[in-house]
């Protein structure tokens, strides 16, 4: 059953009474854990987990043959299901021959999904690494960027509703050829659009040549958007990228980048200055070479987002194809530390060529559990024992081997409560079929969202309300959520304004200036409800 929602008043308070006031909601009508009361004995005790998804691509999905790089997850029509986009186009380190990127349609429950990659993308092939679907021009549909590689031009879908879409590539995008491994929406300067930040790697043979630079593109509120690299990015030259994430490392709701790099000593901070605005911070993060791929949660429940990294450990068993991960805490600050040796001990970090990092709760025991997808080993669980210390399951995919998996995403696509996982497989010879994996063997997810202190801040004749939400799963969806509002109070009375996602797992709204919030309240698909009371210290 879902759980009920859950009232909790924040903001203002000692981060001790924080605490407590937590430990109360947690523990309210059930024992105390063994977690909460401190100690995580019980999770090196318990059975491991397996056959938690199931292979149900023969069902659900048509043939595919292409070399895919990555998998996008979005509601593309309108109709609250969510819908599957692969980016395609070889090779490793030269290109390949372009591929269709493809486009599948969810039907609903046990149906199988119908492809409309004529219908959205048309009939031209790309080398692309990359796409992302959300609202980048205000209107309500789902807009698509693919982002392409080996110095061939980006494009951009423009969606007109009820799954269609129109190509803006020529009007609305810098006609730039890029070498892109990655991007990232989110709204860098706060005015209220998503803007598109770009992981290139320049010209040339990925492997050899010099890096490319970090790109921004500023959005105008229209979809139109403006290459404001210079100025406001870093010079720093980064050698093959294969991930870019936009990250509020320091809690001051303003989106910060952080880039991957296998070919230089280690990987990137790029701070944002509250305007969009970029600095490189040489100190932030721990330095190893070859990273693939970060992710940001919450680890251990200091409200501060940790990452997983990957395929950037220790080499394992002389092949230099096969490295441990690593694991770094948020110091509190804005920096990371390693944290690899407390959380994550090698008898559970095994070492693969690994490519790709999910998170999910998938206990609903209240903290961020993840996947790893892998080319040479298992696609395979870590398990989060709540305070950051990680257990490997190796057997949680039941099916045939995939050799292939670059990329992975999660969702819940047939409506039953339970993650279900996505596949997209390429650089193996024999990986050319994506896969789908349902969450036959979870229970439905029962938790509720986690809402953050929201802050508030004067914006003009009104204010914005800032705030972190999320159900500890990552990306973000807009189509896993219901809704997301803030009541707010002024002398002048009250009232509600709906709050829109502009970025890693925050959210904003626009209430009048000398109003403050009262109430955020989360409603999730998955019917997880959050009612956050706000504190005001003048209360």
């Amino acid at each position: 059953m879902p759980s009920p929602p859950t009232l909790r008043k924040r903001g203002g308070l000692p981060c001790f009474l924080l605490a407590i006031v937590a430990s109360i909601i947690l523990a309210c009508g059930e024992p105390a854990s063994e977690r909460e009361t401190g100690s995580s004995d019980h999770v090196g005790d318990a059975p491991l987990p397996t056959a938690l998804w199931h292979d149900a691509t023969e069902e659900l999905l048509p043939a595919t043959a292409e070399w895919t790089n990555k998998v996008e997850l979005a509601d593309i029509d309108g109709d609250g299901r969510i819908d599957l986009l692969f980016a395609n186009g070889g090779n490793y380190s030269e290109p390949g021959e372009p591929e269709l990127n493809r486009a599948f349609a969810n039907r609903g429950p046990a149906q199988p999904f119908e492809e409309v990659t004529a219908e959205v993308f048309g009939s031209t092939p790309d080398l692309a690494r990359v796409i992302k679907a959300r609202d980048l021009d205000g209107d309500g549909d789902t807009d698509i960027f693919a982002g392409a590689t080996y110095q061939t031009r980006s494009r951009l879908f423009l969606g007109m509703g009820e799954g269609a879409f129109e190509e803006r590539t020529a009007t609305h995008l810098p006609q730039l050829p890029l070498s892109l491994g990655d991007a990232e929406p989110g709204d860098v300067d706060l005015d209220g659009d998503l803007d598109l930040v770009l992981a290139d790697w320049g010209p040339g043979n990925n492997m050899t040549n010099e890096g490319g630079r970090t790109r921004l593109w500023l959005n105008d509120g229209t979809g139109r958007f403006m290459d404001a690299t210079d100025g406001r990015m870093p010079a720093t030259l980064v050698r093959f990228s294969w991930d870019l994430e936009l990250v509020d490392v320091d809690n001051d709701f303003d989106l910060d980048v952080l880039v991957s790099c296998k070919r230089c000593a280690g990987s990137l901070l790029f701070r944002n200055d509250g305007t969009g605005t970029f600095e490189e911070d040489p100190r932030g993060l721990p330095q190893y070479t070859n990273n693939y791929e970060f992710e940001a949660m919450d680890l251990d429940g200091d409200e501060f987002l940790d990452l997983v990294t990957i395929n950037d450990g220790e080499i394992v068993g002389e092949r230099g194809s096969r490295r441990r991960e690593h694991v770094f805490r948020n110091d509190g600050e804005g920096r990371f530390v390693d944290a690899t040796d407390a959380w994550w001990p090698t008898s559970e970090n095994i070492g693969e060529d690994d490519n790709v990092v999910a998170f999910l709760d998938f206990d609903s025991d209240a903290d961020a559990d993840f996947l790893i997808g892998s080319l040479s080993g298992p696609d395979r669980l870590l398990i989060n024992d709540g305070s950051g210390r990680l257990r490997v399951a190796t057997d949680v995919f039941a099916g045939a081997e995939t050799p292939g998996t670059l990329g992975m995403a999660i969702a819940d696509l047939d409506g039953d409560g339970r993650i279900d996982v996505v596949q997209s497989q390429g650089e193996h010879p024999t990986a050319i079929q994506e896969r789908i994996f349902l969450g036959r063997g979870l229970a439905a997810y029962n938790g509720a969202p986690v809402v953050g202190d929201p802050l508030t801040v004067p914006d003009g004749d009104s204010a914005l309300v800032l705030v972190r939400i999320h159900e500890r799963k990552s990306p973000l969806l807009a189509a896993e959520w219901e809704g997301v509002e803030v009541t707010w109070e002024s002398a002048d009375g009250e009232g509600t304004a709906p709050m829109r996602w502009y970025g890693e797992y925050l959210w904003r709204a626009r209430i009048p200036l000398e109003a403050r919030p009262s109430l955020i309240d989360a409603r999730a698909v998955s019917e997880g409800r959050t009612r956050m009371q706000v504190f005001n210290p003048d209360e």
